[in-house]
Parts: C-alpha cells; structure tokens; sequence
C-alpha cells in the first residue's frame, strides 16, 4: 500500500470513526440464528468476489450462532458466537451470563466454511473482539476459554503479542494487574459497561490470511470453554475479501477503561455451589 494509500485509509477511518461517535446512539443487537446462508453472508460481508462453491457447517447449540449491529467497537456488523446463549450478550456487565449446553469437557460452538479462490482473490481480512466472563477472577486458572479462527489449519487469531487468544494470555495473573496483555480491557464499568455484559474484552484486533489460489480453503471459526462449561465467552467477528484490509475500526477501548467493581466473591460463591 503507498503511502498515498494510507492516508486516503487513514482518513476514512477517522472519518467513518467521528461519524460513528456523532451519530446517534443505536442500540447493540444481536439476533440469534444458525441459518447457514446468513451467517455465511454476515462473516464475509458483501466482498466476496472471487469466491464460489461455498460450503458452510456448524457445530454446537443453534443458540451459540447469531448476527450482531451496532456494536459499540465500531466493527459495524458480523457475526457472533458464544460459548452460552448469543442472545444474552447485551445489557450492563454487572449482570452475569453462563449458560451450559451440558457438553464435555465444555461448550463448543465451531463453523467451518469452505469455498473456492480463482486468481483475482487474494486475502481474507478479518477484525474481532473476544470476551468473557471470566475475566478477571480466574486469570491463571484452569479455566481458560479460548477463540481461534484458523484458515487452512493455521490460527490467525492472536493477540498482538503473538500470543493465542484466551483467559490466561489476557489475564495471566488475576493477583497481580500488572501481567495484563495490552490488549486486554476491564469492562467492569467505563462506555461498554451498561451494552456488553462480559466482564473483559479485547481491544479490536485484525489480522490477514492470504488464500490459495485457484483451490479450495477452509475457514474455520471456535470458540471454547475450557476448564468446565460455565461463564459464557463470546466473540463478535468482521470480515472482507479483497487486496487491501478493511480499516480497523476506532475502538472505544480508552473510554472503557474503569474502576475494577467485579462481584468477584458472587461469582466465585456460585462457582464453588
């Protein structure tokens, strides 16, 4: 990309980002759906020139699936999936969320999309935001949920570090703040605290995975509870097809920084029962 290039995108971030903040306020929506059509459409956007021969499947509760606008990162649309029920996501983060599916070792929702790339398709752009109720209280413990989006069997869902994206890697340390990852956000009050109920999120994250040309490639999407099936995780995903990324959106994440008022012991009284 020249620099000219840059700019231009540079622009229409900010741009599309003050537009967004001087709009008026639409409330976060999430509909919950496992038709296959749908979410195939609302992960890949419009842009899929280049594409054919789409073949999409899902695994998990048909409650683990849905579509989601207006969220408040500014991704715009997508999809998302849940570890619990999609549709539990929005309201105020002091309100828990944990669902179980009755599945071993934990819940799964997975989506696997395979399609055809000709010449003209080069990469696959994708932004997300992963949470979770089990931020913070069990940071550095065995319950480690976990997101990845694999394209051709390789992750390239990680955080900036490099690093796979769980509990652990975001909150290593619940006793100790300062082992945070950088990308990780308390959500326990600030500008997200009264639309997205999970306790921390990751700041708007994205990344590129370059297609095989003139073959097939597999996209798969999951999401995980580790450890035991309670404490929902979800994650919200954008994606595009094309040259050129799509710009990352201007994330609120300065303004959702805030005091940390957990209900830590309910949580950990409910997890003990």
């Amino acid at each position: 990309m020249t620099i000219t290039h840059k700019i231009a995108a540079l622009t229409a971030t900010l741009t599309t980002a003050m537009s967004f903040l001087a709009a008026p306020a639409m409330a976060f929506s999430v509909t919950q759906t496992s038709d296959l059509d749908t979410l195939k459409n609302n992960l890949l956007g419009t842009k899929t020139a280049g594409l054919s021969n789409f073949s999409l499947s899902i695994t998990g509760d048909a409650q683990a699936f849905g579509t989601f606008t207006a969220d408040p990162f500014g991704l715009g649309s997508g999809i998302v999936m849940s570890t619990g029920q999609v549709t539990d996501l929005p309201g105020a983060s002091s309100d828990f969320i944990s669902t179980s599916f009755g599945s071993s070792p934990g819940d799964l929702a997975e989506l696997n999309l395979s399609f055809f790339a000709d010449s003209t398709a080069k990469s696959l752009f994708f932004n997300y935001v992963f949470g979770s109720e089990e931020f913070l209280e069990f940071g550095g413990s065995s319950f480690n949920d976990s997101f990845e989006l694999l394209l051709n069997g390789t992750n390239l869902a990680k955080l900036k570090d490099g690093k796979e994206v769980t509990i652990n890697n975001l909150v290593p340390n619940q006793f100790d703040r300062s082992q945070d990852n950088p990308d990780f956000i308390d959500n326990s009050s600030g500008f997200a605290a009264s639309i997205i109920k999970l306790d921390g999120l990751t700041t708007v994250l994205g990344f590129e995975g370059l297609l095989k040309q003139n073959d097939t490639n597999v996209l798969t999407v999951r999401i995980k509870d580790v450890g035991d099936t309670a404490y929902d995780s979800a994650v919200l995903v954008q994606g595009s097809v094309g040259t050129e990324p799509v710009p990352e959106p201007m994330t609120m994440g300065g303004l959702m920084a805030g005091g940390a008022m957990l209900a830590a012991g309910r949580k950990l009284r409910a997890r003990r029962s």
